[in-house]
């Protein structure tokens, strides 16, 4: 995701994407590439947690109608 938002916020600075991706390699080092993870596994963590939930409890009453 890091890769994508500097080539986005500032293309003019790389050559390509994989030129991004050495650069912020070198300059920023790995854990560049995380930022933002926690605030994103929350969001998208959360959610599916709660949809599959949902889920199970769908099916569970959908099988409670299908076989009296």
């Amino acid at each position: 995701m890091e890769v994508k938002s500097r080539m986005m916020g500032d293309s003019s600075a790389y050559k390509s994407t994989l030129d991004c991706f050495i650069k912020t390699l070198k300059n920023d080092g790995p854990f560049a590439f995380y930022k933002g993870f926690i605030p994103n596994f929350g969001r998208l963590g959360s959610w599916n947690v709660i949809m599959f939930l949902t889920l199970e409890q769908v099916k569970k009453f959908v099988r409670s109608i299908e076989s009296p």
